[in-house]
């Protein structure tokens, strides 16, 4: 499917902005920090872009990482004769269905309510360059938390009664973080709700779902997690802060000021890394945790040293290294010894 001007008598999204323009706004929601184009089909005029792109893109792939990675130690946790691998794949759809419906979420409210301006600093927002719709983005959002209700309802009827009050909480905090009269993304809620949502809400949610007892190692590795999640957008308030206090969007990188949200930044790498001390681990198995170590330390210079434009490939980092930090703990809690 491509969306051209000159396709129908009505104006495609984004078609009142002049074809370079259009063109450009699609290669920078594209491209990674080197700069390159990857993959962006157009006419010779420029003027037609493929939407399949647009949509990939809108969905912001390189933050789910971070939604697999407490999933995925929720279900090594599963203790043995509770586990499920059709359980376990719906943990993981519904996961990613959910931070996909919050990114586009996220470009629509912030479109409509004029948070994205075209100075942004991070990301072309597809609303704001006109590259989609209110009514495209309306229907996506609709069709990604379809998607996470139906694997959801699944395992709620399977699972845990619990799952009903947790299931609430995630549609809540997909709309209710940039959407609604009171976002609590302008009050400063944001890396909590994160740590909630990709801490406990994911990894003990994952255990209900398969009707498995809930041990203090579940607890406290449901705690570390959610950590260097909510880093990721730390690092992208950080960014964000000069845009977000001129249209009153009060988040904790506002409130707190720049060298006080690098400090944060650092502490949500490091201290989980320190907590998952492997004191009782064969010898090998502190090489992880020495690299995840450096990581954090290296990943905190960057922030140091950074701003604006330049903070954007830190996010991606980021999400791999709260991926990877997942794995330790599955090794750390769950007894993998690969």
């Amino acid at each position: 499917m491509r969306l051209t001007a000159k396709d129908s008598s009505h104006p495609a999204p984004g078609a009142h902005f002049p074809a370079r323009i259009r063109v450009s706004a699609l290669a920078q929601l594209w491209t990674s920090g080197s700069g390159q184009l990857a993959g962006i089909q157009h006419d010779e005029d420029g003027s037609t872009v493929n939407s399949l792109q647009i949509w990939s893109q809108t969905v912001r792939p390189r933050t789910l990482p971070a939604a697999v990675g407490p999933v995925l130690l929720g279900q090594v946790l599963v203790v043995e004769g509770h586990f499920s691998w059709v359980t376990a794949v719906l943990c993981v759809v519904c996961a990613l269905a959910l931070q996909m419906a919050v990114n586009l979420a996220n470009d629509l409210f912030d479109g409509l309510s004029g948070v994205d301006q075209a100075d942004r600093l991070g990301p072309t927002r597809a609303l704001q360059s006109g590259l989609l719709s209110a009514g495209q983005l309306r229907l996506g959002l609709g069709l990604t938390l379809g998607v996470a209700v139906a694997s959801g309802l699944w395992l709620i009827v399977f699972g845990h009664w619990l799952l009903w009050l947790l299931g609430a909480l995630a549609l809540l905090g997909v709309l209710g973080y940039s959407g609604g009269r009171r976002p609590y993304a302008n009050r400063a809620l944001g890396e909590v709700a994160v740590w909630l949502f990709f801490g406990p809400v994911a990894v003990l949610g994952s255990l209900l779902a398969h009707r498995s007892p809930i041990g203090l190692d579940a607890i406290l590795a449901s705690a570390w997690v959610g950590l260097p999640v909510a880093a990721i957008l730390v690092v992208n308030n950080l960014r964000d802060r000069h845009g977000d206090a001129r249209a009153g969007k009060h988040t904790l990188a506002v409130r707190i000021g720049p060298r006080n949200t690098r400090w944060l930044f650092a502490g949500l790498l490091t201290v989980p890394v320190l907590f998952a001390l492997p004191l009782q681990l064969p010898g090998w198995t502190w090489l992880p945790w020495v690299a995840l170590l450096a990581g954090a330390a290296l990943l905190s210079r960057e922030a140091a040293t950074r701003d604006g434009h330049a903070l954007n490939p830190l996010l991606g980092w980021t999400a791999m290294f709260s991926l990877l930090f997942a794995l330790w703990l599955a090794i750390r809690y769950g007894g993998i010894l690969l």
